[in-house]
């Protein structure tokens, strides 16, 4: 069973790769970069979209240190100390990895022309920390609970970028990379583990369709509310809505992404 995680881990590292050569490279992309962009930052005069920026403190270095610390000491009390371990060295390495990728990948690209974007972007560092968190939530929380810790995770995930991207903080390319990285140091950290305490990738999966369904009522009660607006935004900034559409996406599913065994292997009775 270690070869799942491994492979899994693998494969986000080149997604990882390939997203930000088409970011940098590909002028379509760059492009569509821009304009989702723009069709999150026009949301700002939304009711309660001026609370984005205190959502996304909670991950600056100093509270995401006392999340992580938190969670450790969840983990330690409630039996399962391992799992913590496992959970923490996941939050340290990601977010180590997103500090060392950002000024060695730094390069300018196009930006929205009222709002001026930096050349160290890429992956967003914030992104890295939210969804480490959401799948160490995932790894300590008991079988029972796992989903609604991984439907839990994947909600704040998809509310915390949003609000990145609405206060302009990052280009969506850069929130798919910090999604990325969390993820591979996930299934790495989840490796040492004993089978039963693995989170379950069958179990996870109810977790992440728990969060799209959520997801999914909160859209359409912001359609009904103003559904005239909606429809006209959404019309003028098709872009931004497949872009919305496709980082939701890629939350729930990596989300529920970290690989492990279905059951607990069977103990050899003594002889």
């Amino acid at each position: 069973m270690v070869r799942r995680p491994l492979f899994t881990a693998a494969l986000c590292a080149v997604l990882a790769a390939l997203v930000y050569i088409v970011a940098v490279r590909v002028p379509l992309a760059r492009e569509a970069d821009v304009r989702i962009l723009e069709g999150f930052m026009g949301l700002w005069t939304v009711p309660g979209a001026s609370l984005a920026g205190a959502f996304v403190s909670l991950f600056n270095p100093l509270p995401f240190a006392l999340l992580t610390a938190g969670l450790f000491a969840c983990a330690v009390a409630i039996g399962r100390p391992r799992a913590g371990a496992a959970a923490f060295v996941a939050m340290l390495g990601a977010g180590l990895t997103t500090q060392l990728l950002k000024p060695a990948l730094a390069v300018q690209r196009d930006f929205p022309i009222w709002h001026y974007m930096g050349p160290e972007a890429y992956p967003s560092g914030h992104t890295t920390a939210v969804m480490s968190f959401a799948l160490a939530l995932a790894i300590v929380a008991p079988p029972r609970l796992r989903p609604l810790a991984a439907a839990a995770g994947a909600l704040l995930a998809v509310g915390t970028v949003y609000s990145i991207l609405i206060g302009g903080g990052h280009y969506p390319s850069d929130i798919i990379g910090g999604f990325l990285v969390a993820t591979a140091w996930a299934c790495l950290a989840v490796i040492p583990l004993r089978p039963e305490a693995r989170p379950s990738l069958r179990k996870l999966a109810g977790g992440p369709a728990i969060a799209g369904a959520m997801l999914a009522a909160i859209g359409a009660v912001a359609v009904t509310w103003r559904p005239s607006g909606a429809v006209d935004y959404a019309a003028q900034n098709t872009t931004f809505v497949a872009g919305a559409v496709a980082i939701a996406a890629a939350a729930l599913v990596l989300t529920g992404s970290v690989p492990a065994p279905t059951r607990a292997r069977p103990r050899r009775r003594p002889r």
